[in-house]
């Protein structure tokens, strides 16, 4: 692992509680790897930083027009990294993730620039059309990208090894042009964006590309397999040699939910309790189910604006 080489995690008020769970489960199986938070609105990540040494970058302290006044929200966020990352090499993870074995074992960033997930099942036409870009439009605006030699690097962006500095902020500029003026040529925030900038630049020479199996995508899976490979038994995760980050990416991992499985998360959400006010038992449980009704009630609110909005 090189020196200069941290962890950074995109959150903002909506899913910071799930944060300081993805920071628990650095610190349980990576030891004192740096951390770094990307915030997006206003929060206070204090209790992180004094207790793990969490490094905080805000809007605020963005001095880049773009960065600052483009890149943060649903999905941009993370892309800051790519510029203001602390460290030249960095592990990126979406705050609705947790770590579990020693993930930092795919970090071959003597081989890589990236290294990127490497999908399940191969992806259709109509699937890259539906979740990552549209395919007539990429080709339209950039006939020269051959996408189809990608297929296979296409992946879910909760997770991935990066370097800072390989993105020209002029490039990035460049597609947010296009972005505000076609909307619905790349989908889901950063995802079809961010997969485009790679590949693109892996197939101009830019940047070198690995791919590895780093993430499991939970609604990939059912919640009896999660349970036997990731189970938590009497209080204490069960470690049984897979190495990987575990995705809630859709329905989030609460404490109150039945599905998905969500003991990984809710383990190392107690464990920073405990680790931060030394509650643990019922008073712990309190504390996370009010963290939870929170979340429910911020997400039922924006429903309901956004049902008044449009009359």
């Amino acid at each position: 692992m090189p020196d200069d080489f941290g962890v950074v995690i995109a959150c903002h008020a909506g899913d910071y509680f799930l944060a300081k769970g993805c920071c628990a489960s650095i610190r349980y199986f990576l030891g004192n790897v740096p951390i770094c938070l990307i915030v997006d609105g206003r929060l206070s990540a204090r209790r992180l930083q004094e207790l793990q040494g969490v490094r905080v970058i805000t809007r605020d302290s963005v001095a880049d027009a773009t960065l600052r006044g483009r890149s943060f929200g649903y999905g941009l966020t993370k892309m800051v990294a790519f510029w203001l990352s602390p460290w030249k090499h960095f592990l990126y993870l979406d705050a609705d993730t947790v770590v579990w074995g020693n993930v930092l074992k795919f970090a071959s960033f003597d081989r890589a620039d990236m290294v990127v997930d490497r999908p399940r099942f191969d992806y259709s036409n109509d699937f890259i059309s539906a979740n990552f870009f549209d395919i007539d439009g990429v080709e339209r605006h950039f006939p020269d990208f051959a996408w189809r030699d990608y297929r296979k690097y296409y992946f879910v962006t909760g997770a991935f090894f990066g370097t800072r500095g390989i993105f020209d902020i002029d490039e990035y500029r460049e597609i947010l042009d296009l972005m505000e003026s076609e909307q619905q040529l790349f989908h889901y925030g950063e995802m079809g964006l961010l997969n485009f900038l790679i590949c693109r630049a892996a197939a101009e020479g830019r940047l070198r590309l690995g791919q590895e199996h780093i993430q499991l995508i939970v609604p990939d899976f059912s919640q009896a397999a999660l349970k036997s490979r990731f189970p938590i038994v009497r209080g204490v995760p069960i470690y049984r040699g897979e190495d990987v980050i575990i995705h809630w990416c859709g329905s989030k991992p609460t404490s109150v939910v039945t599905k998905p499985y969500a003991d990984p998360m809710t383990f190392f959400r107690r464990r920073f309790v405990l680790d931060s006010t030394g509650a643990a038992g019922a008073l712990a449980k309190v504390r996370l189910t009010l963290e939870d009704a929170l979340y429910y009630s911020r997400r039922y609110l924006a429903q309901l604006r956004r049902a008044l909005s449009k009359g």
